[in-house]
C-alpha cells in the first residue's frame, strides 16, 4: 500500500517528466552532457523558424564532439552506466540522448525530425537560468505588474486575462527575491569563509561582484526608480477588490479568454490573484531590508580589510620576518620562554561600538496626532458661493438654450436674427451660443442654418442664419 502511495506522489510531481532524464548526470560524462545539452539548446534548437532533421543534430553533435576531443568523450562514454555500440561517437551520443528522453523523433512527411521532449525543454532551461544566474530589473518587474493591472483596470473586459498575468509575475518576482535573499547569505559565507586576505577579496569579486544578481540594485530608493510605484499598484488591486461590478466584468473576460467556465465562477480565482499581488508588494520591503542587510555585511568586511590589508604589509610584516631570522639564529629550545615587553597589552578583548555590527536603522512609525480641525472662513464660503452663481449665471446648457429659441419662434416655424431678444448680457451669451441647436441633444428639435450673408446687432456682428423647429417636434 505504501509502495502505491509513493508510486502515486511520484506520478503527481514528475509525471510529465521522462524518467531517466536525469542518468545522464550521474556517469562520468556527465559534464560532457551537460555541456553539449547547453551547446544544442543554441544549435540547433535554438534557430527560430528552424526544422531540426536527424542530419542536423548529428552534425552539432559530431562537431561539438570534435571540438571537445574524440578520445576524451569516447573515454568518458566507455565508462558510462550505458553500453556504447560501435561506429562514430556522435551515434552513440545521440542515442544516448533518445534513450533517457532527452531528444524526440517526429516523422514529417518523407524527413525525420528531432526536437526536445517539452518537458526536457522546460528542465534545461530553468537549470541553464541557474547556472547563468538570473540577473533582472527590480524596476522592470514593477512597471510589468502595474501596466497588466492598469490595462485590466483601464478595460476590464477586453485585458482581463492580465490580472493572471500580474499575479504570475509578481509571484515570480517574489520567488525572485527570495533567491536573491538566500544568494546573498550563501556570498556572504563563501566570503568570510577565507583564510587570509587576498582570498577573501579574490571571493569578494568573483562571488558577489561578478555573480550580481540585481541589475538595478543600486536604484532601488533613487527617486526616479520604478521602484516607487510599489504602492500604486496597492491601490490599483485594492480598487479593483471593492468593485463589483468591475469584478463581474473581469469574470466576463475570463469567460471568454477561456480560463474559466462562467463569469460568477471566477470570482473567487480572481479575488485571489488580486489578493496575492496586494500580499506581495505589499511585504516587499522586508526582503529589501533583508538583502540590505546582508550587503551591508559583507561591504563592511571588505572595507575593513582593505583598511588594514595596507598596515599588516608595510608596518608588522619586516618586523616579523626579523624576529623569526633573529629566533631562527638564537640557539633557544621551542618549549623556551621569551621575555617580550610589548608596547599595548590589554587585559580584554576590545569591546565598544566600533567593534559591533549595526544593521542599518529602520525607519520609524510617524507619531500619532490629533488633526485639528477648524472651520471654514466665511469670507471664502461667500467668495465660493459667488463662484457658484457666476457660473451658473454664465454656463449655456440646453435647457436655457431651448427656452431662448422657444421666446424667438413664438408660433413660428422658422426665426433670424431680428427675431432673437437681445435685452442684457445673459440673451447676449444665448445668441453667441444659438449655433450649438443644431448639436446634439437639441437637433432632435431644431435645425440650425447658416447662410451667406452677415448679420449684425447693437451687440454683435455674426453671419447670418436660421432656426427652424423640425416637424413633429414639442412645441413649447
Amino acid at each position: 500500500m505504501r509502495q502505491e502511495v509513493d508510486a502515486a506522489n511520484d506520478k503527481y510531481l514528475f509525471g510529465s517528466v521522462p524518467s531517466g532524464l536525469f542518468r545522464v548526470f550521474t556517469g562520468p560524462a556527465r559534464h560532457f552532457f551537460a555541456d553539449l545539452l547547453a551547446h544544442l539548446s543554441d544549435d540547433p534548437f535554438g534557430q527560430a523558424g528552424e526544422i531540426a532533421t536527424r542530419k542536423r543534430v548529428y552534425d552539432a553533435i559530431g562537431e561539438f564532439v570534435d571540438r571537445t576531443g574524440r578520445a576524451a568523450v569516447a573515454d568518458s562514454l566507455s565508462q558510462d552506466d550505458a553500453q556504447t555500440i560501435g561506429g562514430p561517437s556522435y551515434l552513440t551520443v545521440y542515442n544516448r540522448l533518445l534513450e533517457t528522453g532527452w531528444l524526440v523523433e517526429y516523422r514529417d512527411r518523407y524527413r525525420r525530425v528531432v526536437d526536445f521532449d517539452p518537458a526536457a525543454r522546460l528542465v534545461l532551461h530553468t537549470l541553464l537560468d541557474i547556472q547563468k544566474g538570473r540577473v533582472r530589473s527590480y524596476g522592470g518587474a514593477v512597471l510589468n505588474v502595474l501596466t497588466l493591472l492598469q490595462s485590466v483596470e483601464a478595460e476590464p473586459i477586453g485585458k482581463a486575462l492580465n490580472l493572471r498575468e500580474a499575479a504570475l509575475s509578481a509571484r515570480g518576482f517574489m520567488n525572485h527575491l527570495r533567491t536573491v535573499a538566500g544568494t546573498m547569505r550563501r556570498v556572504e559565507a563563501l566570503v568570510m569563509a577565507q583564510p587570509n586576505a587576498a582570498a577573501l577579496i579574490r571571493g569578494f569579486v568573483s562571488e558577489f561582484i561578478e555573480a550580481e544578481v540585481v541589475q538595478d540594485y543600486r536604484n532601488l530608493h533613487a527617486r526616479e526608480s520604478p521602484y516607487r510605484f510599489r504602492g500604486l499598484i496597492i491601490e490599483t488591486g485594492e480598487r479593483l477588490l471593492e468593485d463589483e461590478d468591475m469584478l463581474a466584468a473581469i469574470g466576463k473576460g475570463w469567460k471568454l479568454g477561456g480560463i474559466a467556465r462562467n463569469a460568477a465562477g471566477a470570482r473567487e480565482a480572481i479575488i485571489a490573484d488580486l489578493r496575492e499581488t496586494i500580499r506581495v508588494f505589499a511585504a516587499i520591503d522586508d526582503h529589501v531590508h533583508d538583502i540590505e542587510t546582508t550587503t551591508f555585511r559583507i561591504e563592511r568586511r571588505m572595507t575593513n580589510v582593505v583598511r588594514f590589508s595596507d598596515r599588516m604589509a608595510t608596518v608588522s610584516t619586516d618586523r616579523i620576518l626579523r624576529a623569526l631570522e633573529l629566533l631562527g639564529t638564537s640557539g633557544l629550545d621551542v618549549d623556551e620562554e621569551i621575555d617580550a615587553r610589548p608596547r599595548l597589552q590589554l587585559q580584554s578583548l576590545p569591546f565598544a561600538t566600533a567593534q559591533l555590527y549595526s544593521p542599518p536603522r529602520k525607519r520609524r512609525v510617524p507619531a500619532e496626532r490629533v488633526v485639528e480641525f477648524r472651520p471654514p472662513d466665511p469670507a471664502l464660503i461667500r467668495y465660493l458661493h459667488a463662484i457658484d452663481a457666476f457660473e451658473l449665471r454664465v454656463g449655456v446648457t440646453p435647457d436655457r438654450l431651448s427656452a431662448y429659441v422657444e421666446r424667438a419662434l413664438g408660433d413660428k416655424a422658422e426665426a433670424g436674427p431680428d427675431d432673437f431678444p437681445m435685452a442684457d448680457i445673459d440673451d447676449f451669451l444665448l445668441f453667441e451660443r444659438l449655433h450649438q441647436v443644431g448639436l446634439a441633444p437639441l437637433d432632435k428639435h431644431y435645425e440650425f442654418a447658416e447662410l451667406e450673408a452677415n448679420a449684425a446687432n447693437d451687440w454683435i456682428e455674426r453671419r447670418d442664419f436660421r432656426v427652424r423647429r423640425r416637424a413633429g417636434a414639442r412645441h413649447g
